[in-house]
């Protein structure tokens, strides 16, 4: 007898069977074999391979695998035909799986493959982005106007009168030959021998936005004018840490509570790894000594305890450091900025432009204590007990990577989702120095890359 034939005789049998055993409401008609067309259940083929094997085939390679004699009995060609509606019915549930997913056109490819289509992939993207803050150079054959050739600016000071500042547009865009990606910056120059900054280059430079952890160079300038008003030296004041800083957001210099550190640990593990724990505490102190009545208490030896001291007023204290920062800020003419945070966390209300942070920076540099402190690459110190002994060591680096290469002196980094990747840097050589900010740029490497850029036009 032919195997096919005697397949067909038993599934006969099987339904016979079926058919008799159950009641009409309950019965449940299987499909048979010849009734299923092969041809219909094959799937469209996709690299010449279908997506699923035929009923044929389940039924003949469950068969091969039993290796059982020819003389099957009935029961054994009804477990298998089970069987094969079972393998069906998985792979019809895949099919609409990949269906749903819509992936059915993607083959299966090595990894190689698969990582250099990523990678090209990544490439795209990087140049669709590069599109939106990338201006495009000009042709020195053909000009053709752009955002970045009419907003940019140069201003030329007069021989014969300082105060006549003749400001012009030109076209900057053919002397960049590495783009920058910033939406707001400007550069500043000053020769030998001069003694007021001029502005080179700039682009919006008077559009407000947030500046990050810049904002930490008014913490520290404030908290140095204060010191230097009350003629107070950076390493008598202590404070004991309180257990709140280790909770704040953002980038931290990992303050322990409970340990003692001076005013001068504080600013640089303020200005180096930019933690927001220490300019929290440094504001809260500094204002708690502009409202003591005795402060000569805590220059000789006793240290400020903010836990007890400070926590009941820190609302207030807040605000108080907050006003000294505005204050200072009108003093040198910021018009465009506004302080609401000591730290630079998101906040819309604590914004600034390029050209009052060039006005910060220009007094920060006079300042010899700031200028130390910002030009570190590392600092190691210790914490205190309260009975004295060496407590928790601490090792900071600085943020600003340009610190590594000849003539950059640092300021401050900056970077949060609102205000993006931000840097201020002052640069100095034998001829001339100068003073680069730029705000919102592509990525936290690029930032570094367009402060470069723009010393290279001077």
């Amino acid at each position: 007898m032919n195997p096919k034939e005697g397949l067909s005789v038993s599934l006969q049998k099987f339904h016979r069977k079926s058919a008799q055993s159950t009641s009409d409401d309950s019965q449940m008609a299987l499909p048979e074999l010849k009734g299923r067309s092969l041809k219909s259940a094959t799937p469209k083929l996709h690299n010449n391979k279908p997506l699923q094997t035929p009923l044929r085939y389940y039924i003949n390679e469950s068969m091969q695998q039993r290796k059982r004699s020819e003389n099957h009995s009935d029961y054994t060609y009804i477990e298998t035909y089970l069987e094969a509606l079972q393998r069906y019915a998985q792979e019809e549930k895949k099919k609409k799986q990949i269906q749903t997913l819509q992936i059915n056109s993607f083959p299966i490819l090595p990894g190689q493959v698969m990582r250099d289509r990523i990678k090209k992939y990544a490439e795209i993207q990087q140049r669709e982005v590069t599109k939106y803050f990338v201006r495009k150079e000009q042709q020195q054959k053909k000009p053709v106007s752009t955002a970045l050739s009419i907003m940019s600016q140069k201003s030329i000071v007069s021989q014969g009168s300082k105060s006549d500042v003749l400001s012009i547009s030109i076209p900057i865009s053919s002397k960049i030959k590495h783009k920058v990606s910033s939406k707001k910056w400007a550069i500043f120059k000053r020769n030998k021998g001069e003694t007021v900054f001029k502005k080179i280059y700039a682009y919006q430079d008077q559009q407000k936005s947030e500046v990050a952890s810049i904002t930490k160079v008014m913490t520290c300038y404030t908290t140095l004018k204060f010191l230097e008003e009350k003629r107070i030296d950076m390493e008598s004041i202590r404070i004991k840490i309180p257990g709140h800083a280790e909770c704040i957001d953002g980038t931290s210099a990992f303050l322990n509570a409970g340990g003692i550190m001076n005013v001068r640990q504080l600013l640089f593990a303020m200005m180096l790894p930019s933690g927001n724990d220490a300019a929290l505490v440094l504001s809260y102190a500094i204002a708690f000594l502009k409202t003591c009545d005795n402060i000569q208490r805590y220059c000789n030896g006793h240290y400020i305890d903010c836990e007890l001291e400070i926590e009941k007023n820190k609302f207030q204290l807040r605000t108080q450091f907050l006003q000294m920062m505005n204050n200072h800020a009108e003093n040198l003419k910021m018009d465009k900025t506004n302080y609401n945070s000591v730290h630079g966390l998101n906040d819309t209300l604590n914004v600034s432009c390029p050209l009052d942070i060039f006005k910060l920076v220009e007094e920060c540099i006079k300042i010899k204590e700031f200028m130390e402190i910002v030009n570190t690459r590392c600092f190691k110190t210790y914490a205190i007990t309260e009975q004295g002994s060496q407590g928790t060591y601490y090792k900071w680096k600085n943020t600003n990577k340009l610190l590594k290469k000849e003539g950059w002196e640092g300021i401050k980094t900056g970077i949060t989702s609102n205000a993006g990747p931000c840097f201020s840097g002052y640069y100095k050589t034998d001829d001339f120095d100068a003073i680069v900010i730029v705000l919102q740029s592509s990525n936290m490497l690029q930032r570094f890359k367009d402060a470069e850029i723009l010393i290279k036009l001077l």
